[in-house]
């Protein structure tokens, strides 16, 4: 056998079946063995290999045994002349078992090799290549001096980035992530050492191959992508403590000597030191949109309060009551996960302002001794409004991430059947967040498709033109070595690379692996035909669109004014609400305000049916804006209308018809 390659696996199935399908297309030509170990996942990962990959060598462990002592299991059932360990959120190329196997050959002193290996987004990844933490090292890094430094070869140390990774070197250690061994090396040096649960086994792997007369050896001759963290994803708290357990364990062992025994405390309390910081870094993070969120509605209640009052002199009487106020607040933001899961949902943010106005509208009738003045609650609402979602508007654009409800303008590439299905899936799958813009296509063939956009050749001016943030690929029609070469110019232009599976089940991409598959519609009980629903609805559309009518009337005004090319009225039972002239005939969420008033009579819902769908003897109301208006209208296929109908019927909330009526009023 001239190659094992062994995995372990735990709750990353996507990830997993793609990095085997790389490895399968990759060792072809190569006498190849596979094992994957199991650390007990509950994601389905078991019955995926036994069903897709028959040919794998499973080891299913009762319980998580940790990353040292799951590879060791496998090594010691393997026979290849060379041992492979790869982390099962990998993507290797095509040529990249032959490559490196052909360093191996090439100089007999080699027995631990590590390759290039990318961030997803083409960058390196540091730890490739990388020295031990002595006290030195560790303290360049801890105080920042190796980023701040990183070509000095006093500070930049600890990553070797004053070297270059595109050129061959002895090292001193590799990543965990894609470790090449020789047999008669491992043979040796001896397998994994088992006190390390999780990281830090490779750093002192590396350690025991350096003191012995083998070679550790960083290549750049090939490379892989490592989604990192995929594979060790696991509770934050548990991330950290694993992490610095396992650099106190390798601190202890190779540095507690008689003769060092200052420089291993020295290290302790460095490794200790930066758990901490680490901790408090992260709470932090957490905390940041609570200081955020309580500050801003405290200073924009107090000036409500002066605006009304002209003095703070009235606060003796509300000392009691801001709390509450500014509380309910919180409370409503933090159940919509506006603090975890949404964190910039702009429309749960509009949901929050208001949903906390209304219920201190509410208090205000119950505890009408300790009430604010309606004019400083109405002033408030505003600036609440205008703060939660203003702040998380600017926080997404810093962070590059779009909005929920099909922001991200993404090419879908492959043969055309591939790319079809998926895209149709993207446009009507919107928990996703994608809005498909076109097809690109690798076949060749002329196919007569409005939704193909180019091929694969035009790439790069197809990405500029229609203003790309994603781009999709389908691993089994694409060469991974294509895929591997538009990663960076992607990157520069600060486009996110993703990839489909060979099940086409799957979007994987960094940090994220979304199911593609679209809602079932199995029976007929959507949430929208629900009693409770139907009331909440009729609530809705009575409650909010007076506001609406009333609060939009100047921009309409203002909006129409700028406007001046064809003529549109807006009809609807015999009589014409709305008369004027619209860019290109359409109407839009200008003119559909109009409608407005039929909406307050029940005749129309907000959101709703479009008008044109509707099948006769559906208990569905139509509405002046709808699912599709916002995902395409026209363009859409008739059973991609019907899908999305579906999806709004069977999902309906009064959360998904805010996030249609904003992305209609922000013309998206």
């Amino acid at each position: 056998m001239k190659l094992s390659i062994v995995i372990v696996n735990f709750n990353v199935k996507a990830f997993l079946q793609q990095a085997l399908e790389s490895i399968l297309k990759s060792t072809q030509s190569i006498d190849t063995e596979i094992f994957v170990v199991d650390n007990h996942s509950v994601d389905g990962s078991i019955e995926m290999l036994q069903t897709q990959f028959p040919q794998i060598k499973l080891i299913q462990n009762q319980h998580n045994q940790g990353f040292a002592k799951a590879n060791n299991q496998a090594i010691k059932q393997s026979t290849g002349e060379y041992v492979w360990l790869l982390n099962p959120d990998t993507l290797i190329q095509e040529d990249t078992p032959q490559k490196l196997i052909e360093v191996m050959e090439a100089d007999q002193k080699i027995g631990l090799l590590g390759c290039k290996i990318l961030n997803d987004d083409g960058s390196l990844q540091l730890a490739c290549r990388r020295s031990f933490p002595t006290p030195w090292v560790a303290f360049t890094k801890l105080l920042g001096l190796a980023k701040i430094f990183p070509k000095s070869r006093w500070f930049g140390r600890y990553n070797l980035t004053h070297l270059d990774p595109n050129e061959a070197y002895e090292v001193e250690a590799i990543s965990g992530s894609c470790m090449f061994i020789r047999r008669e090396a491992l043979d040796e040096v001896g397998n994994l050492d088992e006190t390390f649960f999780m990281y830090g086994e490779d750093l002192d792997w590396c350690f025991r191959f350096g003191q012995s007369a083998w070679k550790v050896y960083y290549t750049p001759v090939t490379s892989i992508i490592h989604y990192k963290g995929e594979s060790s994803k696991v509770a934050m708290w548990d991330t950290n403590t694993h992490f610095y357990r396992a650099m106190d364990i390798f601190a202890k062992k190779h540095f507690k000597t008689s003769r060092r025994f200052p420089i291993h405390w020295v290290l302790r309390l460095g490794i200790f030191t930066r758990y901490v910081l680490s901790v408090l870094s992260k709470l932090s993070q957490n905390a940041m949109g609570y200081v955020l969120d309580l500050s801003g509605l405290l200073i924009i209640t107090l000036i409500a309060i002066f605006i009304k009052f002209r003095t703070f002199d009235v606060l003796d009487q509300y000392v009691f009551v801001l709390p509450v106020y500014l509380g309910s607040w919180l409370a409503v933001i933090t159940s919509l996960g506006l603090y975890r899961t949404y964190k910039y949902s702009v429309s749960r943010s509009i949901l929050a302002a208001t949903l906390g106005f209304l219920i201190n509208v509410t208090l205000t009738y119950f505890f009408k001794d300790y009430a604010f003045s309606r004019i400083v609650m109405l002033i408030s609402y505003f600036g609440a409004l205008f703060w939660i979602s203003g702040w998380r508007i600017f926080a997404s654009s810093r962070r590059t991430e779009n909005f929920e409800l099909g922001t991200q303008r993404t090419l879908v590439i492959g043969d055309f059947q591939s790319a079809s299905d998926i895209f149709s899936r993207l446009m009507t799958n919107l928990a996703l967040g994608y809005t498909p813009v076109g097809i690109v296509t690798t076949d060749g063939a002329d196919h007569k498709d409005e939704r193909i956009v180019g091929h694969l050749d035009d790439l790069m001016a197809l990405v500029q033109y229609h203003r790309i943030d994603d781009v999709i690929f389908t691993s089994d029609n694409v060469e991974l070595s294509q895929i591997f070469d538009y990663l960076p110019t992607l990157s520069q232009q600060g486009v996110k690379i993703k990839l489909v599976p060979g099940n086409l089940s799957f979007i994987v991409g960094k940090s994220a692996v979304e199911n593609l598959q679209t809602v079932q519609f199995v029976d007929m009980d959507f949430k929208y035909f629900h009693t409770g629903s139907r009331i909440v609805k009729r609530l809705e559309d009575m409650l909010i669109s007076p506001f609406v009518y009333l609060f939009m009337r100047p921009f309409q005004a203002l909006a129409i004014r700028s406007k001046s090319m064809l003529t549109v009225e807006t009809k609807m039972y015999g009589k014409t609400y709305f008369t004027y002239k619209m860019p290109n005939g359409q109407l839009s969420f200008w003119s559909n305000l109009s409608l407005l008033p039929l909406v307050i009579r029940g005749k129309l819902s907000l959101v709703g049916s479009p008008i044109d769908l509707m099948d006769k003897g559906w208990d569905i109301k139509r509405g002046i804006f709808s699912l599709e208006s916002v995902r395409g209208g026209s363009q859409l296929s008739q059973d991609e209308r019907y899908s999305l109908l579906n999806y709004y019927l069977h999902n309906h909330s009064i959360l998904l018809d805010f996030e249609i009526i904003i992305k209609a009023f922000l013309g998206k």
